[in-house]
């Protein structure tokens, strides 16, 4: 057994983007990424949290899809400086989850404090998809050999028998001095599995995978292997 820090979240709407896309609609992942993730944690801690602080897994579900259409304010460079574009502004379409629900399950219990009382606001996207605290408890979780899963974000190899939508990405990014951007870390294939309810997760194939656990609510997870 194994004693983890459980966080619930809700909210109204998520956003999180599907890297890579920089022209046409904005478009979603099936689930947030870790890099989201640390920054969604390091918002509630009010500091940046570095990958190898923490070990985390997650459950995330949503109710649907909508699209919304946003004003988006073209710049140009001119000269070194960045100005308005003489066209002016344009409309993009956005889109984004409708009611997320995201479990995340973490081994820093010391950090049980800053998700009861959070520096920040937490979101999951924009600035906009605000997120709030449901719960938080301790928990045991057993290790488990196989499952039945989804909701989550797994790192692909050859083993991985299931379905989902494969995508490249920076596993983590670091903070460099204020105002000079981020570095990225490892690039990695994750699949991403989309959340099932009940009925469709027990007609799923169970998939076998090193670091899965089981909640004593029948919640299961991965739990992620940094690879730095």
């Amino acid at each position: 057994m194994k004693t983890l820090l459980e966080v619930q979240f809700e909210g109204w709407t998520a956003t999180p983007r599907m890297p890579f896309i920089l022209s046409g609609n904005a478009i979603c992942m099936a689930t947030p990424t870790y890099s989201l993730l640390l920054g969604m944690i390091g918002c509630c801690l009010g500091r940046p949290v570095d990958p190898e602080e923490v070990r985390l897994g997650f459950r995330y579900t949503f109710d649907d899809t909508a699209e919304d259409v946003e004003t988006r304010q073209r710049l140009i460079n001119d000269n070194g400086r960045i100005i308005p574009h003489g066209k002016g502004t344009d409309a993009h379409r956005r889109e984004f989850h409708v009611n997320p629900r995201l479990i995340v399950w973490i081994d820093r219990l010391d950090w049980e404090e800053y998700f009861r009382y959070p520096i920040g606001a937490p979101t999951l996207g924009r600035s906009q998809d605000l997120l709030k605290i449901k719960q938080v408890q301790k928990v045991e979780v057993e290790a488990i050999a196989e499952a039945k899963i989804s909701g989550c974000l797994l790192p692909f190899g050859g083993q991985l028998n299931s379905a989902g939508q494969l995508v490249q990405l920076a596993e983590a990014y670091r903070e460099n001095i204020v105002g000079s951007g981020r570095t990225s870390t490892v690039s990695r294939i994750f699949l991403a599995i989309p959340w099932q309810d009940q009925r469709e997760e027990e007609l799923a194939h169970p998939v076998a995978f090193p670091h899965l656990f089981r909640t004593p609510s029948q919640q299961v997870f991965y739990l992620h292997d940094w690879q730095l």
